[in-house]
């Protein structure tokens, strides 16, 4: 007999804590701070790790080579190997984006995103980034990013669902739906995404 949900969800909550116990206080801290990112990480994660059509995961076992460091550029690489589709793209500073955009001051990049009009999160050294694939051809953010953001409490988990394939826009990425002026569609797919029908 297959056991309940509920007995699955007290299993998962449990290696969720025994993963928590390995890492850092800062760690933990980050990823309590970011709850949004924490759901869309799992979420990957499941998705990868769910048998495909003829019983296979889609994990890949990596083995018998003796460990070694490699550089930033490798581990961009390979990360972007194993996660999904688009995963590896430009991130941008906030003196970046501003000189790309045309605004005198970082503070004025920081200004846009607490208004939500761009999409950026803390980067994993110093300051934010910010992902170059939110602008369009002549260097702006796209028109009705701000409708968007707002209904996430984490900017990476809201990139992430602007970059993803979605069944409720279907099939089509909310960002490229953005590009093409479908601001309106693209609004009501996230306002109910974010009421739990995200698929």
């Amino acid at each position: 007999m297959a056991r309940g949900g509920g007995e699955k969800v007290r299993e998962l909550e449990g290696v969720l804590h025994e993963a928590a116990g390995r890492l850092s206080p800062a760690h933990v801290a980050a990823l309590v701070a970011h709850p949004d990112a924490v759901c869309s990480a799992l979420a990957v994660a499941a998705d990868v790790l769910t048998l495909d059509d003829e019983g296979q995961s889609g994990v890949e076992i990596v083995a018998g080579a003796e460990p070694r460091l490699v550089d930033d550029e490798e581990t961009a690489g390979r990360m972007a190997e194993r996660t999904r589709a688009g995963a590896s793209e430009t991130l941008l500073t906030s003196d970046e984006l501003a000189e790309r955009v045309g605004l005198k001051t970082r503070q004025s990049v920081h200004d846009w995103l607490k208004k939500g009009r761009i999409v950026g999160w803390r980067g994993a050294r110093r300051g934010h980034v910010f992902p170059a694939g939110q602008l369009d051809g002549r260097g702006r953010p796209f028109n009705g990013l701000d409708r968007v953001t707002g209904l996430f409490h984490d900017g990476y988990a809201a990139w992430v669902w602007l970059t993803t394939e979605l069944s409720s826009l279907d099939g089509a990425k909310p960002l490229t739906l953005l590009a093409g002026g479908e601001i309106d569609r693209v609004a009501k797919a996230a306002e109910g995404d974010r009421q739990g029908d995200f698929a």
